[in-house]
């Protein structure tokens, strides 16, 4: 609903929950890549947070669990600290804490988690993206997913590679799959900064101590994403235009989404030795229209940045060439319906 009284926020992700507020202006969206988000939370000082962690163990450490990428930079900026201390936190020990005598308001709550009902989406074209995808990814990578039914089903697909590695802003319930088929090397350090799954997956992660939840500042930074070799990015978008701009935010005239950390990942994987950004998504619309579309407006990610875009019909590897040779290899991975259209529209 709206805000309060006279008060007014800034955020950087919407939501539906905002909507109004939004509509109002007493919200305003400053949409910016995650890494950008970090680097704002960290030359800014805050009269107030307000946190979620893990109760403290024996030690006081309180856990921020499966959610470390943004408290443990705003907690060290703050005059004061309210902390929600959740018994149904995971209290993953190779995740950011705070201390419990830094908190000066502790509140114990036993909420559940947000979490997702884990669900395998199985169809021929999930199916056909995930297996062209898959095949790009070396053994040794170090692999980042962002949300979205192609980029899992991509990372499902990966059971039978080895020595795999995870340096992604998010995980899923699909990196369980990896390490339960021996695709993640349980000797690297795996890291994430936030879970999004269902509770089952939330408490293997506490169990498993496998991966490390850190903050924006480690998961996002291009200094440390650019060093790591074979760094492989698997994201989503709404449409690709035939240069190879990328739409991640704008359905029509209406903005359903921020742009996230895929700016970052896409930059981290150019600047890696051996690297690739991935862009895996249906050729068509749940409607029917195409997603390689002639020209975008309002591209999230420029053309100069594309490298290779997936879709059920194949893999269209753009790093490098010209734009009438772009063209033609993402016309090639259209819908065959859509793709006299597109050519129409080259010419």
């Amino acid at each position: 609903g709206s805000l309060p009284g006279g008060s007014t926020f800034v955020t950087s992700m919407p939501s539906p929950a905002l909507a109004p507020s939004m509509a109002n202006g007493r919200t305003t969206l400053r949409a910016m890549p995650y890494s950008e988000i970090g680097a704002l939370l960290e030359r800014t000082g805050f009269d107030l947070s307000i946190l979620h962690a893990a109760a403290p163990d024996a030690n006081g450490r309180c856990s921020f669990g499966i959610a470390s990428d943004a408290p443990g930079i705003a907690a060290l900026r703050s005059k004061r600290r309210v902390a929600f201390l959740n018994r149904r936190m995971p209290a993953v020990v190779k995740a950011e804490a705070i201390h419990v005598d830094w908190i000066d308001m502790g509140v114990e709550i036993d909420a559940p988690l947000l979490s997702i009902e884990t669900k395998q989406s199985k169809s021929p074209v999930l199916d056909a993206i995930a297996q062209h995808a898959a095949g790009l990814v070396p053994d040794g990578a170090t692999i980042q997913s962002g949300i979205g039914e192609a980029p899992g089903a991509a990372i499902a697909a990966l059971t039978c590679k080895r020595g795999l590695c995870a340096h992604s802003g998010i995980v899923t319930p699909e990196y369980r799959l990896l390490a339960d088929a021996g695709a993640l090397d349980p000797a690297k350090t795996h890291i994430a900064g936030v879970a999004w799954g269902d509770a089952g997956f939330y408490d293997w992660l506490g169990q498993s101590r496998l991966f490390s939840f850190r903050s924006i500042l480690e998961t996002h930074a291009h200094w440390e994403l650019a060093r790591i070799p074979n760094f492989t990015s698997i994201g989503s978008a709404i449409e690709v235009d035939l240069n190879g701009n990328i739409n991640l935010e704008w359905l029509g005239d209406r903005r359903i989404s921020s742009v996230g950390g895929a700016p970052d990942y896409v930059r981290g994987a150019l600047g890696s030795p051996g690297g690739r950004s991935i862009i895996a998504l249906p050729s068509t619309s749940r409607g029917g229209a195409s997603r390689i579309v002639a020209r975008l407006e309002k591209p999230s990610i420029p053309a100069e940045q594309a490298d290779t875009v997936v879709t059920e019909h194949g893999v269209a590897e753009l790093r490098g060439l010209s734009p009438q040779q772009r063209a033609e290899r993402l016309i090639a991975v259209a819908a065959p319906e859509h793709r006299a259209g597109l050519a129409a529209a080259l010419r």
